[in-house]
């Protein structure tokens, strides 16, 4: 028995070895299909996910690639290169442009085309009857701040706009190409299937019982992932060629562009802040309920390539224990999210509300909706950043002058912990 471990050539080979076993073991079984009901259930239980999740978590799951590795360029590549290109196992380095000057504050998607207009490229009918764009309405979570600059393209359409329907389509489109080519290659080594459009591509997809289908291709400096869902049985949405044909209208439509110069977010503080740093913030006292437990940051692990990789959002969460019944406590769960450098969306797209003082901010608004029960959101502007602290209540008793108290006081030891 040789006693000498593996080195050199010999430790790469048994270290890909493992790696792609673990990833086909992952590839094995698809996305499972997500049921409206279910999600209805996590609204009624969890208030505040009800009230300002919708379209978030929900878009996120709905485009997941199986993929447990950060999909980092393969030591030995597989598989039979696309039709159009060969490619690579790692990303091929891209001239940098140079940075132009700023000609807005708000950063805005890559692509310099609407979801309406790709709809029309697309057989958009085929995938969802009577499909309709999804409206977040006043909803504009962290992540979609983080998205935006990043140059993301996010387009989600069900039937009459309904997030909870039996069937949908999804389209993003970034500009990272070349971390599109490191993903894909983690992906086809877990045995995933190629498109054939695209320079690299890869497909998951369930065709029989509730089909569904989710795809991660790149086209040149674009990286373009499509997701799909229906409930009946061999339908367009887990159907690869389908998917195939949805993809290479969104190239077409591309067509020659190229991406912009990226939008640069200003320096921040916010940059190098975790939910541990947050952490040293007594929620619990500041919220008056000793049952708070947290922080607890938002799992990404589930999301597809483009969300997972190009998101830099922070959500951070403190709750109370799922087998709590005690209704007495007014504050049962607080959520602390951020984009860093994303100031500019303060007061562009956050909801209208009351102006209050808040230590530590430049600026802050108090806002509450009312459904399947209370939650109230309090926007900061702190050092070039948007910080939202948001808190749900007892889902029975409408949000009163303590409840806001209570949420600033929240905030305020959070920015005090931030600030080390």
């Amino acid at each position: 028995m040789d006693a000498e471990p593996p080195t050199g050539d010999d430790l790469n080979r048994m270290l890909v070895s493992m790696k792609q076993g673990v990833l086909q073991r992952a590839a094995e079984t698809p996305p499972a299909h997500p049921r409206p009901w279910a999600r209805r259930h996590l609204g009624l239980t969890l208030g505040l996910v009800a009230l300002l999740g919708i379209g978030g978590a929900g878009g996120a799951a709905a485009l997941l690639l199986p993929s447990p590795f950060e999909a980092a360029p393969a030591a030995v590549p597989t598989g039979e290169p696309e039709t159009t290109t060969t490619p690579s196992a790692t990303a091929t380095p891209s001239t940098p442009r140079p940075v132009e000057p700023e000609t807005t504050t708000v950063p805005e998607p890559a692509l310099p085309l609407s979801c309406a207009e790709l709809a029309t490229r697309i057989d958009l009918g085929s995938f969802v009857p009577r499909a309709k764009e999804y409206d977040p309405g006043s909803y504009f979570p962290s992540e979609a701040a983080s998205s935006l600059q990043a140059g993301v393209l996010e387009c989600h359409w069900y039937p009459d706009g309904n997030e909870y329907a039996d069937y949908s389509l999804g389209v993003v489109v970034s500009p990272a190409g070349d971390r599109g080519r490191e993903w894909i290659s983690g992906l086809s080594q877990s045995g995933l299937p190629s498109l054939g459009v695209g320079d690299v591509s890869a497909a998951n997809c369930e065709p029989e019982f509730s089909p569904t289908c989710n795809t991660s291709t790149v086209a040149g400096e674009w990286w373009i992932e499509t997701s799909a869902r229906s409930t009946d049985a061999g339908a367009p949405a887990g159907d690869p060629a389908a998917h195939g044909a949805v993809v290479a209208s969104v190239v077409a439509a591309i067509g020659d562009t190229t991406p912009p110069a990226p939008w640069v977010a200003p320096e921040t503080s916010w940059s190098d802040t975790t939910c541990a740093d947050l952490a040293r913030a007594d929620v619990a006292a500041a919220a008056d309920n000793p049952l708070l437990t947290g922080p607890t940051e938002t799992d990404r692990s589930q999301r597809t390539g483009i969300l997972r990789t190009q998101s830099t959002a922070v959500d951070c969460s403190w709750s109370i224990g799922p087998d709590t019944t005690d209704d007495s406590m007014p504050l049962t769960w607080t959520t602390t999210t951020f984009a860093p450098g994303s100031g500019w969306a303060f007061g562009t797209r956050t909801p209208p509300g009351e102006a209050v003082a808040v230590a530590g901010a430049d600026a802050a608004s108090y806002a509450c909706l009312s459904f399947e029960g209370a939650a109230c959101t309090l926007d900061l502007l702190v050092d070039d950043t948007w910080v939202a602290v948001a808190g749900t209540y007892d889902p029975n008793a409408a949000p009163d002058p303590a409840d806001r108290d209570r949420l600033v006081a929240v905030a305020e030891a959070v920015l005090a912990a931030q600030r080390g």
